[in-house]
């Protein structure tokens, strides 16, 4: 019988839905709660405060012009790991509640009246400390990559381009306000067939994920979840760069 009270935070996306079709199986959401999405011009706008406009150009070509056509090319690659590890891309149920942000005053109100044991989240924008320390739960996500090395976007494709398999996985890890930055509950590994690709990597780092983040949330509910403390502040990955990507493609 499950005990712990655990909230679903996310935005609407397909891993979203992934995990809350696999988990709901076993695991009773208290409230679900599904932040709007950031805008493009938003996400853009942000990131070339950060890495620079030539950068954020290239990330841009990338996603208009290369990255529709591996979509298209992995079809049936896509579709054998959805039939593999049973993942749905159903909607989310209507009964689950909006917000404009994870970090908006009507959200933090959200979590204070279920007062959860558990939040997890999957998919948000950075959550701000007063919503963390909000409630006494503990923030769970699961990050498409093995941290502290693989920060960010696309950790898989990182590790395959940095000729560093062994890291081809996912990370388990509590919330703070960095990104993917928090103690690691459980890391799992997998190696990638030949099929797959820029656009199947995530899908497959994502089915093994949704495992592990299950045995987290049972090692929750029989008396607590054992962590890995590490010092290491690893690097930060972005989407690739159309050059980067074609670069890469002709090694």
């Amino acid at each position: 019988m499950q005990h712990k009270k655990i909230v679903f935070l996310a935005s609407d996306c397909n891993s979203s839905r992934w995990v809350y079709h696999a988990l709901k199986k076993d695991f009773y959401f208290s409230a679900v709660i599904i932040e709007k999405p950031v805008s493009k011009k938003k996400i853009f706008r942000n990131r070339i405060k950060k890495i620079g406009l030539i950068q954020v150009t290239g990330q841009a070509m990338f996603s208009l012009l290369v990255a529709p056509l591996i979509r298209l090319k992995s079809k049936k690659r896509a579709a054998e790991i959805f039939q593999l590890y049973n993942l749905s891309n159903n909607k989310f149920p209507e009964d689950y509640q909006n917000v404009i942000s994870v970090n908006d005053p009507v959200c933090q109100e959200m979590l204070q009246s279920v007062n959860p044991d558990i939040v997890l989240v999957n998919g948000t924008r950075i959550i701000s400390k007063p919503i963390l320390n909000c409630v006494k739960a503990q923030f769970i996500n699961m990050h498409v990559g093995i941290t502290p090395w693989y920060r960010g976007s696309h950790g898989g494709y990182w590790a395959i381009q940095n000729n560093d398999t062994k890291n081809f996985g996912t990370t388990i890890h509590l919330v703070d306000t960095g990104i993917d930055t928090g103690t690691v509950l459980k890391q799992v590994y997998t190696s990638p067939t030949e099929k797959d690709n820029f656009s199947t990597y995530p899908i497959l780092q994502a089915a093994i994920g949704i495992g592990a983040l299950k045995e987290v949330l049972l090692q929750a509910e029989n008396g607590g979840i054992s962590f890995t403390k590490n010092t290491e502040k690893g690097k930060m990955y972005y989407q690739p760069t159309i050059w980067e990507y074609l670069l890469n493609k002709t090694k």
